[in-house]
């Protein structure tokens, strides 16, 4: 009878879908539409339930580690592995479309820079390197963790933007706790970045913190702060 319903609450999620596309689909039925693929002879509607009720909305499913989620009743570790990747491949896509579309100048690098920390739980710090002309010629994550001075691989940016023959750069990171403004640490570090790149003729214009607000910009941000992209 399990197996009946869940393949009959399959064909109608996907005929649905065949008809008229995920928009008429309500945040439940998306998730639970995922959860028919991972999960075979069971329902499932069950266990979306469980997952809302305790996480209370589809972002924080999504976002929630392979162990939280695995400590719902119904959701299998393929499970929640395949409801993990969700925010990080919709991350891929939006940087994708995004070099695309060739990014340049730093209007469209701030409306990029948030799009790289979808789903990131833990702070990430992000280098962008840009050609004369302003343009992104690429871009790489080059630390996990805490961001200061001292965790900051400089001779790997200094290594990339050599490589790329880059004349700017812009450094990036997120503050997964949602604090805004940037520490001191933050500051410091950014004023030992702009010494390092000065010595190879690149300048640093711009530290972006992304925030649950959105960006700060150090660049755009009161002199007191903003000297730290001068170097000395």
């Amino acid at each position: 009878m399990a197996e009946e319903t869940a393949e009959s609450r399959r064909s109608v999620l996907m005929r649905r879908l065949r008809e008229n596309g995920a928009d008429e689909f309500t945040k439940q039925e998306l998730i639970e539409l995922l959860l028919l693929y991972s999960v075979s002879q069971k329902d499932t509607d069950d266990a979306t339930a469980r997952l809302f009720d305790y996480f209370g909305s589809m972002s924080e499913v999504l976002e929630a580690s392979v162990m939280e989620l695995t400590h719902i009743d119904g959701i299998s570790r393929n499970s929640a592995v395949l409801l993990s990747v969700i925010p990080q491949l919709a991350r891929r896509v939006k940087i994708d479309h995004d070099l695309r579309e060739k990014v340049r100048g730093m209007d469209k690098i701030k409306e990029f820079v948030p799009k790289c920390f979808i789903g990131k739980t833990v702070e990430h710090f992000l280098l962008i390197c840009l050609d004369k002309n302003m343009k992104m010629i690429r871009y790489d994550f080059i630390s996990k963790g805490t961001v200061n001075g001292s965790s900051v691989d400089l001779r790997k940016i200094v290594h990339i933007l050599l490589a790329t023959n880059s004349v700017y750069a812009v450094v990036a990171h997120n503050h997964p706790r949602g604090y805004d403004y940037p520490s001191k640490d933050d500051l410091v570090t950014t004023h030992v970045i702009a010494n390092a790149l000065n010595t190879i003729e690149v300048k640093l214009l711009d530290h972006i913190i992304v925030n649950s607000k959105g960006i700060f910009s150090i660049a755009d941000a009161d002199s007191e702060i903003s000297v730290c992209l001068k170097p000395d």
